[in-house]
């Protein structure tokens, strides 16, 4: 049995096999909508009759008879051999004589659905003798199916009511309560609007709340959702401006550009005479600048730019004697300090024009060395590794730092990049298959050179760094 059956069903279904007993082969069930006529019937071919062979057939409007005689024909002999152009009854018939099928049951569930042929095909195997046929139908008003047995299910009574709805709800309210006690009433018995029941059902209509309610808590939620938002926004834009932007490596001065020292001499000239305090904070400023500059720097700027940096030192000291008193100052410091001037100014357009010399000759020459490098680097795999030895703003420099390492050091290029929208020059010796042939090859680089602290660089970021400096 596929669930609990209530006692006024199961009697009826008692008295349904007591009518084929008694030789009424076909029988049609009448109930209204509702009452439970579909599940009556799977019950009965269910518990009923476990040696008879069993088709159940749920019928609707796009049943055809052709498909309704294979379904009852199928479930009632081994893989039959149905004739399409015979009748339910003709094919049933030859079946028979080919192989016996034994005792059918057959519960079709909406008479409604029936056609008038097959109405007299179903009564015409009621009647024949050659095997026993037993046929339940389903239907909603009596004489659908005429020369059938009409079985009417009745409602449910009250007692049975509150049955089947114990059976489906595990809470309920007590009987006394006047709503369930109306609900009760008003279905009539009837399983369908039984089972419709909702627990809050019992309880008193409440006020709902209004719709007016409703959309001030949606708006208040949104004004806090907007001014979250807003607050997020504002304090990622003040981080952003706070903490520098870390997307490409660190810019850091590794050196002076070559235009600041060679505006020196124009500095000097415009600054008014200094004080004493400030001539003597230059002087340590400057000291403790040559103790952190890096070694692999010093090494590369040319002598005749490190004899301006010393003349300058020469020219503060000059500076500071003369702010002291005019009593203070001998006639031999002051003829020193009109001495180094005049040595100054005399040093510096030669140091000035033989710089601007080489850098008007090396600037003509920067479109086809960078060419040069570019392609070799470009060439090369994108597995190999090179050590970077310099990265200054100046190509100058950057030329003669090669200039002078190429017999100490092989395989060097220089490539250019953009980095923070400055023009940067890398010096790198390249060519390494491997990750420890280049490890090998900084050990044996000069001190000089590892003061400067070169480290490794794969071969795919120098080509990521040539194409932004193409851009």
């Amino acid at each position: 049995m596929q669930s609990q059956i209530l006692p006024s069903r199961a009697a009826l279904v008692n008295r349904i096999e007591l009518q084929f007993e008694y030789g009424q082969n076909l029988i049609c069930l009448i109930g209204a909508s509702g009452l439970g006529k579909s599940y009556l019937a799977e019950s009965f071919i269910t518990d009923k009759y476990p040696e008879f062979n069993k088709a159940f057939v749920k019928l609707s409007a796009h049943t055809k008879d052709s498909e309704l005689t294979v379904q009852l024909l199928q479930h009632s002999f081994r893989s039959p051999l149905i004739d399409q152009t015979l009748s339910l009854s003709d094919n049933f018939i030859s079946l028979h004589s080919e192989s016996s099928s034994g005792p059918c049951l057959w519960v079709l569930d909406g008479a409604r659905h029936l056609s008038d042929e097959m109405v007299a095909e179903l009564q015409k195997l009621a009647k024949q003798t050659i095997e026993k046929v037993y046929i339940l139908i389903t239907a909603q008003s009596p004489m659908m199916v005429p020369q059938a047995l009409d079985l009417h299910l009745e409602p449910l009574s009250l007692l049975e009511s509150k049955a089947l709805m114990k059976m489906f709800f595990s809470q309920l309210p007590v009987e006394e309560d006047p709503i369930f006690q109306a609900f009760l009433n008003e279905s009539h018995g009837n399983p369908a609007v039984l089972l419709d029941w909702r627990s809050e059902e019992q309880q008193l209509a409440q006020p709902k709340p209004s719709k007016y309610a409703k959309a001030q808590w949606h708006l208040t939620l949104l004004t806090v959702l907007l001014a979250l938002l807003m607050v997020a926004f504002v304090y990622k834009k003040e981080i952003s401006e706070l903490v520098p932007d870390k997307s490409g490596p660190p810019v850091v001065d590794t050196v002076l550009s070559s235009e600041l020292v060679f505006t020196g001499k124009a500095a000097n000239d415009v600054v008014a005479v200094p004080s004493v305090q400030e001539v003597a904070s230059t002087g340590e400023l400057d000291a403790i600048n040559d103790e952190e500059q890096p070694l692999i720097v010093v090494n590369d700027i040319p002598e005749a730019v490190q004899s301006i940096g010393s003349g300058q030192r020469r020219v503060a000291a000059v500076l500071s004697a003369l702010t002291e008193p005019l009593d203070e100052v001998s006639e031999e410091e002051g003829n020193l300090a009109e001495g180094t001037l005049e040595v100054n100014k005399s040093i510096e357009p030669l140091v000035l024009k033989d710089v601007e010399t080489k850098r008007d000759i090396i600037s003509s020459e920067n479109i086809v060395s960078a060419e040069h490098s570019h392609l070799s680097l470009l060439a090369q795999a994108d597995t190999n590794w090179a050590i970077q030895l310099l990265a200054v703003k100046d190509k100058v420099i950057a030329d003669a730092f090669i200039t002078k390492n190429t017999p100490r050091i092989s395989h060097l290029e220089i490539y250019g990049t953009r980095r923070s929208e400055a023009l940067w020059w890398i010096v790198v010796q390249s060519g390494f298959t491997t990750l420890e042939s280049a490890k090998q090859a900084k050990a044996q680089l000069p001190s000089d050179i590892l003061a400067g602290q070169p480290f490794f660089k794969k071969q795919t970021k120098i080509k990521q760094e040539i194409t932004e400096f193409a851009r």
